[in-house]
């Protein structure tokens, strides 16, 4: 037999091996199915009064009324709540354990040559023990930002998984935050005016680098400002790929933020944004989104004195893209609370159906993820938590979470202490026994 034909004949057998192989993997994925749930689809789908979920190998197979079928998992969901994951916003979990002790945290730089270019995801933690507490209460991925250090450009942010894998980012790059008001003024010569000043220079130097890239590189160009990978880095904005997600409270600030987005040609958003309900309209017209925490209307500074429990509810009935923020000092340690800052939202004249999509589909459809991520679907990644109750009532708990298909771990630093520590017959708690 020449060697040309037992080539020609092996070809068919590896084929039909490769196929033998692919079958017996399909037929090998893991299924679970959820059974009798109130589920929120968070799609066309609405809301399923008792229904049920099928999951196969990490994606959402079907969603029905009544499944009839059987699976490797099933689990009961009567008298339960099943809805995606939450996905916490411009947060530091993964980039700090202790706030007070700058060995811990890795969230801002004071590099004069990295503002809009500082990047954190390749030095996310994934056993920093804030993963695990935020994932068993809810939370199945989140979008990491610098916070503000010596610039009015705190950096880059990423979209993270939380399920403990050191592989754990899901997309970088997705916006460039920086500041504006009172905090940015005192950094960039004492005026808001010198730090609109310099918000046009970065971008106008962005557009200088691209269009004059090779001479600048290379020395034969007048110098800049800005360094050279932050005019990279800025390139995302000005081709309008990524948002500037810029912190202002004052409505006044908001709208000379507003106007400096359409000179400049940009897609702007809006973080804490205490005064937004003032120029609800404006910021509707703009198409700009705004990043609210809905239990924060005590003011702190003279920026925001208009700060109110319902900016939220007012800024959704106007048509404003809104996303929901974790609480002040607890929205790394404790983003999770964010459903209970959602439950405010509606308590203050809020849709639910909105306030459960703020931190859950617009986020997912705002950062680029919602043919995949944030609802109940056919085909879509099988993030989700079963709640006991209401997920937005403060007494109510999550029972399971999964992530990609499989059931996570719920535990947590939390119950690692109380389970060492309820039992008084055990040697591990002679320390405070009478």
């Amino acid at each position: 037999m020449s060697l040309l034909t037992a080539k020609t004949l092996i070809k068919p057998i590896v084929a039909t091996l490769s196929v033998i192989s692919l079958m017996v993997s399909v037929s090998n994925a893991e299924t679970t199915l959820i059974k009798g749930a109130k589920i929120h689809t968070m799609s066309p789908q609405g809301v399923l009064e008792t229904g049920d979920v099928l999951i196969e190998d990490g994606v959402i197979k079907s969603v029905a009324d009544d499944l009839s079928m059987q699976a490797d998992n099933i689990i009961d969901g009567k008298g339960k709540v099943l809805t995606p994951g939450i996905f916490a916003l411009i947060n530091q979990i993964g980039l700090v354990e202790l706030g007070s002790l700058d060995q811990t945290a890795d969230m801002a730089t004071e590099n004069e040559e990295q503002g809009a270019s500082f990047r954190v995801d390749k030095v996310f933690n994934h056993n920093s023990t804030l993963i695990p507490v935020n994932r068993s209460n809810g939370v199945t991925r989140t979008l990491i930002a610098p916070s503000l250090g010596y610039y009015i450009f705190a950096g880059r942010g990423a979209i993270m998984s939380l399920d403990g894998d050191y592989n754990a980012l899901i997309a970088k790059d997705v916006a460039i935050f920086a500041a504006f008001g009172e905090r940015a003024a005192d950094m960039s010569g004492g005026s808001r005016a010198s730090t609109l000043h310099q918000l046009n220079q970065a971008l106008d130097e962005a557009r200088i680098y691209k269009n004059n890239r090779s001479a600048i590189e290379l020395g034969e160009f007048r110098e800049l400002h800005y360094s050279i990978d932050d005019l990279r880095a800025l390139q995302a904005v000005i081709d309008k790929k990524v948002p500037l997600i810029i912190s202002a409270n004052r409505e006044s600030d908001l709208l000379t933020l507003l106007d400096f987005a359409k000179q400049q040609n940009i897609n702007i958003a809006f973080a804490g944004a205490a005064e937004a309900w003032r120029v609800a309209k404006q910021i509707t017209e703009a198409d700009a989104a705004v990043f609210v925490d809905p239990m924060d209307n005590l003011p702190s500074s003279f920026e925001s004195l208009g700060k109110r429990y319902d900016n939220a509810a007012i800024l959704s009935k106007a048509g404003v893209k809104v996303m929901f923020l974790g609480q002040g000092f607890l929205d790394s340690h404790n983003a999770y609370t964010v459903r209970q800052s959602a439950g405010n939202a509606v308590a203050y004249g809020m849709d639910y159906d909105k306030a459960l999509a703020a931190m859950i589909t617009m986020p997912a459809s705002y950062f680029g993820g919602d043919d995949a991520y944030g609802k109940i679907a056919e085909g879509f990644k099988a993030e989700l938590v079963l709640w006991s109750g209401d997920p937005l009532e403060v007494t109510t708990l999550s029972e399971q979470v999964w992530i990609d298909g499989k059931a996570t771990s719920m535990e947590n630093r939390s119950t690692k202490l109380r389970d060492r520590y309820k039992a008084l017959d055990t040697d591990k708690n002679t320390g405070y026994r009478k």
